[in-house]
């Protein structure tokens, strides 16, 4: 029997319990790396693409974080892209005034409103002592043309008084049928602006991608100046005497390979992200009653938690979507 640990906060408000949390992947180091190249050599834009789930949102969020250490005072702008039946102009130039933190985000007429964004983007810029910013626009295949030209006009006026911006467009693969279209179509002046570079956000395919993943949970600290990474918050006994999550990967991968093969899928294992945390959460709540110094997860206990985080109707779900494709 383990002696018994305190904690450094209660169990419920940890960032793992809460869901919190960014572990990152290599799709976002990837992310990372291509968006540190893109503001390097200043190219305007580029599209970033997965199905849902795989954690295109998580990877902005890091993204941005990191970034933030690279560049302390740069200007990085998000935005939510929304599924709308009508095209606004008014509502869209609000969405990006409340992205870039104006006060003023709902009021004005349109004029007013357009203005007010490039002045607070300039404002923004000048304080930061650099020349470009960084827009990331999330799920952003729901953009329509004229969503585009709107962006296309802030992004020019910009330019003209010096400024660059680069943009990030992520979202679903459709958006490379966008960009096809716009090609066809003629609308070079978008291509050219917002969707030069191009990326797929894959979800893990290799042990060593799990390997990688886990070892999140191992090296990161909450609260972040304590020695409680989060393996040892759930598991301290074990951990104490050795225990890692990262050298569960081997296992993990197998557990999830067994749960592919079982149900019949012929397309090559891929795990979204979502499935995958939600997994490490399941067993770490699920077991942490039972950390002792010899504790392990097993492979049953792994089965279990892929079980409950529905892989499988996920990988049904990915099938079908690839179908359509």
């Amino acid at each position: 029997m383990a002696v018994t640990y305190n904690r450094p906060v209660p169990f419920d408000s940890h960032p793992v319990v809460e869901q919190t949390y960014i572990v990152p992947t290599p799709s976002i180091e990837e992310m990372y790396l291509r968006v540190k190249k893109l503001i390097r050599l200043r190219i305007p834009g580029g599209i970033m693409f997965a199905h849902p789930r795989f954690g295109k949102t998580y990877g902005i969020r890091y993204v941005m974080s990191v970034l933030k250490e690279d560049f302390p005072k740069a200007v990085m702008l998000s935005f939510g892209c929304q599924m709308k039946k009508n095209h606004s102009e008014d509502a869209f130039f609000s969405t990006l005034l409340a992205a870039a933190g104006h006060p003023g985000a709902l009021t004005g007429n349109i004029t007013k409103k357009r203005s007010k964004l490039t002045d607070k983007i300039m404002e923004l810029v000048d304080h930061s002592g650099l020349k470009w910013l960084v827009m990331f626009a999330d799920e952003a295949q729901r953009l329509d043309i004229i969503e585009y030209e709107w962006l296309r006009d802030v992004h020019d006026e910009l330019e003209r008084r010096g400024v660059r911006m680069i943009t990030l467009l992520i979202g679903q693969p459709s958006l490379l049928n966008q960009k096809s279209a716009f090609r066809i179509g003629g609308q070079t002046q978008i291509v050219s602006r917002f969707m030069i570079d191009e990326m797929q956000f894959r979800g893990l395919l290799t042990a060593d991608d799990l390997a990688t993943c886990l070892a999140g949970y191992d090296d990161a600290y909450f609260p972040a100046k304590s020695d409680w990474c989060y393996t040892r918050f759930f598991l301290p006994a074990a951990y104490s005497t050795g225990f890692r999550l990262a050298n569960q990967a081997a296992v993990l991968w197998e557990v999830f390979m067994e749960a592919h093969e079982n149900a019949r899928f012929k397309h090559d294992t891929e795990i979204p992200m979502q499935y995958f945390s939600r997994t490490v959460e399941i067993a770490l709540l699920e077991n942490y009653q039972h950390d002792d110094y010899e504790f392990v997860l097993t492979p049953a206990m792994w089965r279990s938690a892929v079980a409950d985080c529905n892989f499988v109707s996920a990988q049904e779900e990915l099938r079908m979507a690839m179908l359509d494709e």
